[in-house]
Order: structure tokens, then C-alpha cells, then sequence
């Protein structure tokens, strides 16, 4: 009697192919810098909306509520009819199709080394699952320093209220005092070196219910600050016991109400600023010219020019991150009788700053549409090119 073939799914069937991509995808979210900070609210700093049925070129919309601030009635003053209007902020990004493709070579040299799967599907799907990874996590931080889309920061930090990148010099670095001088304007809203007065970043809370900023800093602005004379007399005096100590393992923790986290430095190369075109090596956060390029881009780093590194400021909601259609991970034989083929993952994804509109009206004072929520980008002097 012939076997009920029943519920037997073909290996190039579609639901294989989206479950191959969903395991390698969640396997290689462990590895990413952004997953602890990721969530499906405004609460995080990286928003996460997903939309299986958005795909290119449809828009992910992204809705945010403010408090109410008006003025009270005394006495026997009308209220009725005179109540504040609540405040409604809304964000929306579009979706694009974009695709990473990995060539799997000659069938026949996988069924030498006994695995013809190898050839065709595991690997590549564990190789694109880690390089379409490895790219989300750059565009988040290309996105939070003003580069993705070329979308600049509307505000920025400098030391010594330098106005520009080229007014830095080998002063201007990452300091004790100046850490507590970059707490406080992202605090009150104002002193910046570039970006007028604005509402303070919103906190965000962290699993255990503290309420913390994130400042992102490369390994040069770590360096900075652990040789700062004043954070040498502190690390004078600190608990040499537990496994993240600050004197011997160099882990700097909470300062004041800032979680500082040394983000690894961009390794890889780019031809434009949209978010596919830019081959990933190591992703983290990139070096800036006084040009107004980026490590990574042609023309980087030219003579004459001043080299920062760019931290940042990290409140609630300061990214974006929409997905589309489910990613689908796809092969294609070669038209030479498929004597070899290519693997490739396709997703929906779109990333960018939070820059709110006002549906309705903004604050007076503490403004919050047109301007980056919950982003403020640390310029100091790098000697590297």
C-alpha cells in the first residue's frame, strides 16, 4: 500500500524556506549589540513594529501620546469647554525590499565532502542569516549618527561648546567633568553645540525597573575617559572584587544617570548612504571627518581634515525599526542544468531616527516634533584616521 503522502513539505517548498530563515534569525539575535535594547513599544530605545503585510514601499506607522500640560481653572473660573486638547505625535517610515544573495558553488564539489545540504541550503542560510544580522544592527547605528539616508543629527554635543568637528583639538576629548556637563543639557534641554532648546530625552527602563539614559561610546572614547586624571583617582579607590570591576576589567557601568557601553568600532566599506549599500566587516559605530564623511565612505579622513568619534545619547524611542513580510530565504539553480546555484535572504525592513509630527499641536516650551526624540549625538577629538 503506497505511503500517505500527506503533510510532506518539498525542500523547496516556501513554508521550509521562511521557517530556515526564522531559526537563523533568532539564533543570531543572541549575537546582536541592539536586542537587549529592542521591544514593541516607545519604551525601548529601539521601537519595533512588525507588519506582515507591508511589503516594498508601504508605510509602518509608528503612534506616540503626550501629557497633558495646561492650566488649571481657580475659583469660579468655566472650565468646561476650555479643557486641553490631548496630545497626539505619530512617526512613519516605508519599507524596503532589500536582499543579500551568497553563492553556493558546484553542487558536485558538496556531494565530494558528503553533504549535498551543505552545498544548497545550511550554510548559506546560516551565513545570510548572520550577515542580514550583522547589517540590521549597523543601520541602527549608521540611523542613530546621522548617517543612514542622510538624515543628520538635529542635535550634537560637543566639549567646550566647540561649534563644528573642525573646531575640535586634542583637548576636546571624553572627559570626567565633561560627562557630567553632557548629563546635564540632555537633562534641562539646551546648551548644545549644535540644535536649539528642545524637551530632555525620556528615560528608559531596564528589565530590573531602573530608570537609566544610554550613552554609546568606541573604544577611543573609552580609552579617553579610563586616562582622565580625575576618573585615575577614582579607579584609585575602586573595589578591585566582583566580575565587572571598573579597576581591573575596565568596565565602566552607571556615571550618575548614564549606562555607559562601549560599542565596537565600524569595520567595512560603503558606496551610498540607504542601507543596503554598505558591506558590513564588523558593525559599530563609525569615525566622522569635518568634511562630513564617514568612516567607511570614498574620500574619508583627507588630508587636512579633523577626525571625531561620534557617541550617543540614547533615551526612549530613539530608534525605529519596522519589518514587513516575513523574511523568506530562496534558492536558484544556475542555468548551466543546475550544476551549482545561490541562495538569497529577502525581508521588508526599514530603519530610521524618531522624528515626531504633531497631529494635532506641540508643547510651547519643551519641544518635541521635528527634532530627533531620542537622540543626541557626542562629538569629540580623534587623532585616528
Amino acid at each position: 500500500m503506497a505511503g500517505n503522502a500527506t503533510g510532506v513539505v518539498q525542500i523547496n517548498s516556501e513554508l521550509i524556506r521562511k521557517g530556515w530563515m526564522l531559526e537563523g534569525m533568532i539564533q543570531e539575535k543572541s549575537k546582536s549589540w541592539w536586542a537587549p535594547l529592542t521591544g514593541m513599544s516607545r519604551k525601548s530605545v529601539v521601537y519595533q513594529v512588525t507588519d506582515f503585510g507591508a511589503g516594498n514601499g508601504h508605510t509602518v506607522v509608528f503612534d506616540y501620546s503626550g501629557n497633558l500640560a495646561g492650566e488649571g481653572f481657580e475659583d469660579k473660573e468655566q472650565a468646561y469647554g476650555k479643557g486641553e486638547s490631548k496630545r497626539k505625535f505619530s512617526d512613519k517610515l516605508i519599507v524596503k525590499r532589500v536582499r543579500y544573495a551568497a553563492d553556493n558553488g558546484d553542487e558536485y564539489d558538496a556531494v565530494n565532502i558528503g553533504d549535498l545540504e551543505l552545498s544548497l541550503h545550511s550554510n548559506a542560510r546560516e551565513l545570510l542569516s548572520d550577515l542580514w544580522s550583522r547589517n540590521k544592527d549597523q543601520w541602527l547605528f549608521d540611523a542613530g549618527q546621522g548617517r543612514l539616508n542622510s538624515v543628520a543629527n538635529t542635535h550634537v554635543i560637543r566639549p567646550n561648546d566647540k561649534a563644528t568637528i573642525g573646531d575640535l583639538v586634542a583637548a576636546d576629548i571624553l572627559t570626567y567633568d565633561f560627562l557630567w556637563d553632557l548629563e546635564e543639557k540632555m537633562k534641562i534641554g539646551e546648551g548644545f553645540a549644535q540644535g536649539g532648546k528642545r524637551r530632555p530625552l525620556e528615560a528608559y527602563q531596564t528589565s530590573d525597573g531602573e530608570t537609566i539614559w544610554l550613552f554609546a561610546i568606541d573604544p577611543t572614547m573609552k580609552r579617553q575617559l579610563i586616562q582622565d586624571g580625575d576618573m585615575k583617582t577614582i579607579m584609585a579607590s575602586a573595589d578591585v572584587r566582583g566580575s565587572d570591576n571598573l579597576l581591573i576589567k575596565g568596565q565602566l557601568g552607571k556615571m550618575g544617570s548614564l549606562l555607559i557601553v562601549e560599542a565596537p568600532r565600524f569595520f567595512g566599506a560603503s558606496s551610498a548612504r540607504t542601507p543596503a549599500k554598505t558591506k558590513t566587516e564588523i558593525c559599530g559605530l563609525r569615525l566622522l571627518d569635518s568634511a562630513g564623511l564617514y568612516y567607511g565612505e570614498t574620500g574619508y579622513g583627507a588630508g587636512g581634515t579633523v577626525v571625531a568619534s561620534r557617541g550617543l545619547l540614547l533615551g526612549a524611542g530613539a530608534l525605529q525599526l519596522g519589518i514587513g513580510k516575513m523574511p523568506e530565504y530562496r534558492w536558484q539553480s544556475s542555468q548551466d542544468f543546475g550544476i551549482d546555484s545561490e541562495s538569497a535572504v529577502i525581508s521588508w525592513v526599514g530603519v530610521q531616527k524618531t522624528k515626531l509630527v504633531a497631529e494635532d499641536v506641540d508643547y510651547i516650551d519643551a519641544k518635541v516634533a521635528g527634532l530627533d526624540y531620542g537622540v543626541i549625538a557626542v562629538d569629540v577629538f580623534n587623532a585616528q584616521k
